[in-house]
Formats: C-alpha cells, sequence, structure tokens
C-alpha cells in the first residue's frame, strides 16, 4: 500500500520551514492573475475548504492538508522575473512513500495514461511524486488555478497506484494519503 508523505523538501529545508498563518487574501473566482504570491495560493487552499499547515515565503511555498489528512505543497516558479512582481508559475505537488513495486516502466505508464500531471519517482530518497504545473502567462483565473489543483488532487492517486502496479478503475481509491 502506497503511503502519503511530505517528502518534498529536505530535513534540513523543513528546519527552516515556519509555521505561518494563512495570510488574509480573499478568493475572488473571477480575478485574473499573472502572477500569483503565498497568499493567493493560501486563499485558492482555503477555497477547497482545506488548511494551510505552513507558508514558506522565502521558497514560495505553501504546505497544505486536505481534509482526509493528505499533503500537498504549492510552489511558485518564475519568481520577481521580466519585470513581473510575484510568481509567474505554480508547480503542484503530491508525495507519495515509495512503494517496492514501483519500476521506471510503471512511471512511464502512469504518465501515458495520467498525461494530466507528471508522475516521478526518487529512488534514493525513497519517494514517488506526482506534479502538475501552471503557467500563468496572460493569466488565469482565481477558479481556474484551484481547478488544477482539484485535477492534481483527484488524479494522484490513479497515478500513484499505476506506478506501483495496482490495477484501479478510476473511481476507486486505490491509494489513500496518510493521515
Amino acid at each position: 500500500m502506497l503511503k502519503f508523505g511530505i517528502w518534498a523538501v529536505s530535513p534540513l529545508a523543513l528546519a527552516v520551514l515556519a509555521a505561518a498563518p494563512a495570510q488574509a487574501q480573499t478568493y475572488s473566482p473571477q480575478e485574473v492573475k499573472v502572477s500569483v504570491t503565498t497568499a493567493d495560493l493560501g486563499a485558492v487552499v482555503g477555497a477547497l475548504g482545506h488548511e494551510v499547515v505552513e507558508i514558506n515565503e522565502a521558497e514560495q511555498m505553501v504546505l497544505a492538508q486536505d481534509d482526509a489528512g493528505g499533503s500537498y505543497f504549492l510552489f511558485g516558479t518564475a519568481c520577481d522575473v521580466g519585470g513581473v512582481a510575484g510568481c509567474q508559475g505554480i508547480n503542484m505537488q503530491v508525495l507519495y512513500d515509495l512503494s517496492p513495486d514501483v519500476t521506471y516502466e510503471r512511471v512511464a505508464e502512469a504518465n501515458y495514461e495520467q498525461a494530466a500531471v507528471q508522475t516521478w519517482v526518487d529512488f534514493e530518497e525513497k519517494r514517488l511524486g506526482v506534479t502538475r504545473y501552471q503557467v500563468l502567462d496572460y493569466g488565469a483565473t482565481m477558479a481556474n488555478i484551484r481547478e488544477n489543483v482539484v485535477v492534481l488532487l483527484d488524479i494522484a492517486p490513479i497515478a500513484a497506484a499505476i506506478a506501483a502496479g495496482i490495477e484501479v478503475e478510476e473511481e476507486d481509491e486505490a491509494v489513500k494519503p496518510l493521515t
């Protein structure tokens, strides 16, 4: 069985993360964003009814937890470049403890079958990751950003199961998050 874990950051980096309350940012579904801040990412998390667990302003990272206890990361990327304040991209990531049944071939199969996300493996660190990247060039609504997170959270367990060689129907919840 795959377990959901938060292994995306080294232990040193985790030690640097400081718990921070969600910044006051109102979620406005129709607002168009050409860049985001951690406050914007926190607002998206709140719009999903999830909890912001930690914010790292220096890394432009928000660690969030859903109501089932599963964690995920939202990272701002391409920040403060090209004369644009804020981050012009968002890397969304779910991480799992590595199952011994994961192979490169199965990861390739997960990528083929679930093309809306990228599945990857780090055998050294014993983790399996599922990511989705959103570019904000020319703008995206907050509702669109929220839906991209929903897509990741819906597909990640399926991709992780495929990578572990578990046959699932798309409606199955074969891979449960760590609680």
